[in-house]
């Protein structure tokens, strides 16, 4: 409103621009309240608030963080060219990296922490500083050797190659084999491409999808902490925190990255609360002079409330729908745990009312039973102890820490770091849970992040169980902690650098943890060789079987090489007894490892040269002759025909 409209007797502006003194006495009426403000000349007013931290920073500092970057990834091929991988110990990786790898990690912190501080974050530089991040930590071992280090990514590769040469899962090999869909997806790949090996493939899986991950976690940091820096530390903490080496070329890293994407959709365009857009009282909250009403009946109100619907056009929803469908469907064939954690999870978002699509439960549940009441009966007819319970959680967790927990010093102490990196996370995400309770009244996140650890409850997986339930949980459990740190940041700006010096501490850890076993998961490209020519020289229908289940033993001949026969006998693993287990299972073809010979050292306390010893008393009773020798790596071949063979 103009000078010229006031009313008459209204008081003039001071000068600047203001309202004079008495505009707003008390006891005036409504239109003599209003106050009537002359535009400001161009260039009087008060200067625009500056950005965070804009004082402090130059001009060179939008350039910092891109130098950061490329210097650590410019240090990488000097510290894969000056680690010594022949004195890998029981401390792992850590122990023999090359200090250019070290500084490589700090560069690569470094890059993230500056850009994150920068008075306007950029959302490219941000997402290139996550991947350097990534690998410089994550992947600081397909880096430096010259192989994938992970046994079991060998043996999936195997089961691929099974798959790819009939186009048919074998049967009364492996249960995995039940569950045949990543097979015959990377089996549809590898014939597509003309190539016969994944070796490349494996050895930079791990970095590749933990990134994919990661870009996961911050889509739904985004939905549920908003904000800029906010879901980029969240990325970053998971990485940090995931210790847990379930992201090697399996089943299972891809069903995280479905799980993943189902979750984003649940928790962002698909969101929606139990809110009365009537004001109906006490749900969300009171009305202000309302009395309140028992707990019990605000609970049975928030219960028949039907959750709101999302604001998108229906043909998005319709698309985000099907997207995440189809995504469910997939999981049902391709792993075996994976699609009760999300089905549990999607569950507890559809009783609480926080997304619209209650119909993928079903979706979910029913692609579920399909499949194990058709594709899977036979594995469950024989197997129903895995689905009952076997040892319960208790057994669970006597394997997956108890029975680990062996070794030398080194590993020892890696595997006790291991044991506190879960205990960590989890008291830093119920600290975001209390900040994010405060802050929305909502405690649906913990319990997403508690779901999965029912399955070890109803079931037994071994071991890797513990894994599994830590893994489900994570990204949630890092997003609370990214909540907690916020406030904790918010309360004192000047903790962001100790918040900075915990991310140096951090990754470094993470090499020492995650590399703590590469004494004997190292695999050598010479291992790969050997492995390859022995099974090409063995007739098909003979056994070829490792001392250890270490090295690249299953690369290939899943179907034409195996023999579980024995398993039952004690003698699944040679190494536990062999001499008797060689002489029982009579394997046409031995293999033997450098990683097999310092499993034994740093693990079980064997002697150095115990591999030696058994290949000398071996061949000395003229039963196997070698026909290949480097060191502890070598292949022996047996002379004498079976046991009960016909002589004819």
């Amino acid at each position: 409103m103009t000078s010229e409209a006031r009313p008459a007797g209204a008081p003039d502006p001071a000068p600047g621009g203001t309202v004079s003194p008495g505009a707003c006495e008390p006891g005036a009426s409504a239109s003599e309240q209003t106050q009537f403000v002359e535009p400001l000349p161009p260039g009087s007013g008060p200067p625009p608030a500056p950005a965070r931290g804009a004082g402090a920073r130059s001009a060179l500092w939008p350039w910092a963080s891109p130098v950061l970057a490329v210097l650590a990834v410019a240090l990488l091929p000097p510290a894969a060219m000056t680690t010594d991988l022949t004195r890998l110990d029981g401390w792992g990786l850590a122990a023999v990296l090359s200090p250019f790898g070290w500084v490589a990690v700090i560069l690569a912190v470094a890059c993230c922490v500056v850009e994150l501080w920068s008075p306007r974050p950029r959302i490219p530089m941000l997402g290139a500083a996550t991947a350097v991040l990534i690998l410089c930590s994550t992947g600081m071992p397909s880096v430096v050797q010259p192989q994938a280090r992970f046994t079991t990514a060998w043996l999936i590769s195997g089961f691929v190659d099974a798959v790819a040469g009939r186009g048919i899962p074998p049967t009364g090999v492996d249960a995995r084999f039940y569950w045949p869909a990543f097979f015959a997806q990377w089996a549809w790949f590898r014939d597509a491409a003309g190539a016969d090996q994944l070796d490349t493939i494996l050895r930079w899986y791990p970095p590749v999808v933990v990134a994919v991950w990661a870009l996961g976690v911050y889509a739904l940091a985004r939905s549920m902490l908003g904000g800029t820096r906010a879901p980029w530390a969240a990325a970053w903490l998971f990485v940090g925190l995931n210790w847990i080496e379930q992201d090697y070329f399996s089943p299972q890293a891809t069903a995280v990255v479905l799980m993943l994407t189902v979750l984003t959709f649940a928790l962002g365009p698909l969101a929606t609360r139990r809110v009365d857009d009537a004001g109906a009282p006490n749900w969300p909250r009171p009305h202000r002079g309302a009395p309140r009403s028992p707990r019990w009946r605000r609970w049975l109100t928030s219960a028949r409330t039907p959750p709101n619907r999302p604001t998108l056009p229906p043909r998005q929803l319709l698309l985000i729908y099907l997207c995440a469908a189809l995504c469910l469907i997939a999981l049902a064939p391709a792993h075996q745990l994976t699609p009760y954690a999300i089905i549990g999870q999607l569950v507890v978002l559809a009783v609480v009312g926080r997304f619209r699509g209650r119909g993928l439960v079903i979706v979910a549940s029913l692609a579920v039973a399909v499949y194990v009441l058709i594709a899977g009966r036979d594995f469950w007819m024989n197997q129903i102890g895995m689905l009952t319970g076997g040892e319960g959680a208790a057994g669970a967790i006597e394997a997956g820490f108890f029975q680990r927990l062996q070794g030398d010093d080194g590993q020892i102490a890696v595997k006790v770091v291991r044991a506190v990196m879960p205990v960590l996370t989890w008291l830093i995400a119920i600290a975001g849970a209390w900040v994010y309770w405060r802050r929305r009244r909502d405690l649906v996140p913990i319990a997403l992040a508690a779901v999965p650890m029912g399955m070890a409850a109803v079931q037994s997986y071994g071991g890797e169980l513990l894994f599994r339930v830590l893994l489900y949980g994570l990204p949630i459990l890092v997003i609370l902690g990214a909540e907690a740190l916020r406030a904790f940041v918010r309360a004192d700006r000047g903790r962001e650098r100790l918040l900075a010096a915990g991310m140096l501490v951090l990754f470094p850890l993470l090499i020492v943890i995650r590399g703590g076993n590469d004494a004997y998961l190292e695999v050598t490209t010479e291992d790969v060789e050997m492995t390859r020519q022995a099974y090409a020289e063995t007739p098909p229908g003979l056994t070829v079987q490792p001392l250890s289940t270490v090295g690249p033993y299953a690369v290939e001949g899943v179907r034409e090489h195996n023999n579980m026969a024995s398993a039952g006998q004690g003698c699944a693993v040679l190494a536990r007894d062999p001499l008797r287990c060689i002489a029982l299972v009579e394997p046409q073809t031995l293999l033997f490892y450098t990683s097999i010979e310092k499993q034994g050292v740093v693990l079980n306390g064997e002697q150095p040269g115990w591999t030696l010893a058994i290949r000398e008393q071996l061949t000395g009773s003229g039963e196997y002759r070698a026909t290949y020798e480097n060191g502890f790596n070598a292949v022996l071949v047996r002379t004498l025909p079976p046991t009960g063979a016909d002589p004819g």
